[in-house]
């Protein structure tokens, strides 16, 4: 029997383990690979307590290393099933079981699952998945130097894009579907200022042509049709939190697909919490400091909740 478990790791999930370690709870962590959306991140300037920009990555392996140093236990495996012990009596224990055959039973469970980025649904796009169609600069960049691409998006993500691109591209084209715009101010005023980013603003991509390789898109900017040579395409909008299987039967969500949560965290299930980019919590805005501090109070409300009953 375990107090907590913690679905998954990351930044978040090794923060929710300090702090059920620090009420005194036996917490363990499950996570399927070491990574998560701020890996990505090639500089990080808004994270609280570091005094030069900071890649994600770096950022990831201290707050594990963290945890780590005070004992966490955690498991690489991904979740089969989680059911409640007596489906008649949601308040009894959880009985969780991986794809690895671990067997346990939980106390509580605090949810951040991951989340999938959105495709923009155009011709070839599925078909150039991962080739000259990425969703990750950072990770496909390097291919792409001294080239010309595009970013397809509109909000930090695009932005942040662009400007990792911007340094290694010969040109970089910021197809964005308005003309104002919901990023940072200081992010959006950087690519401005960037020799290499060209907006191209209140415009969408209909279609993207190949020809062994991409050659270039079509683009529909006010109604007008246009043609941008370029040779790789970068997709960075908005993300849809995954489903679970092995739990969604109990679990109410919005009409997004994120988990509702009230104010501390709690789920409609009791002693489940959600915390992080798959829930309705901290209005939309997913920033790492966010999530960090969700997954604390998730942990707070577990202990909480394993204590009165």
């Amino acid at each position: 029997m375990k107090d907590l478990v913690i679905v998954w790791a990351w930044w978040a999930g090794f923060t929710a383990w300090l702090y059920a370690w620090r009420y005194g709870l036996k917490p363990i962590i499950f996570w399927a690979n070491e990574g998560g959306m701020i890996t990505e991140n090639p500089i990080v300037e808004n994270f609280p307590w570091f005094d030069q920009p900071t890649s994600g990555y770096e950022i990831m392996q201290k707050i594990k290393n963290q945890a780590i140093t005070y004992g966490a236990e955690y498991k690489i495996d991904t979740i089969k099933q989680i059911t409640p012990i007596d489906e008649n009596n949601f308040s009894a224990w959880y009985n969780i079981e991986t794809t690895f055959n671990w067997q346990i039973q939980a106390k509580a469970i605090i949810l951040a699952i991951w989340t999938e980025k959105n495709m923009i649904n155009v011709k070839w796009e599925k078909e150039l998945f991962w080739k000259w169609v990425s969703y990750c600069a950072t990770c496909d960049g390097f291919f792409y130097r001294w080239k010309t691409t595009a970013v397809v998006g509109w909000w930090d993500t695009a932005f942040i894009e662009a400007l990792y691109l911007a340094n290694i591209c010969e040109k970089v084209y910021l197809i964005h579907r308005r003309d104002s715009f919901r990023a940072e101010a200081i992010r959006v005023e950087k690519a401005k200022q960037h020799p290499n980013i060209e907006f191209v603003l209140n415009a969408t991509i209909d279609e993207i042509y190949w020809n062994e390789k991409v050659e270039w898109v079509k683009v529909n900017q006010n109604n007008k049709i246009i043609d941008l040579k370029l040779d790789g395409v970068f997709i960075a909008i908005w993300m849809t939190p995954n489903k679970m299987p092995w739990l969604d039967k109990y679990l109410e969500r919005d009409e997004k697909n994120y988990i509702k949560v009230d104010s501390c965290t709690k789920t409609n299930l009791p002693g489940v919490f959600a915390a992080w980019d798959c829930s309705t919590w901290s209005c939309g805005f997913r920033q790492l400091v966010v999530a960090c501090a969700e997954w604390a109070i998730a942990a707070e409300n577990a202990f909480k909740y394993i204590s009165k009953n």
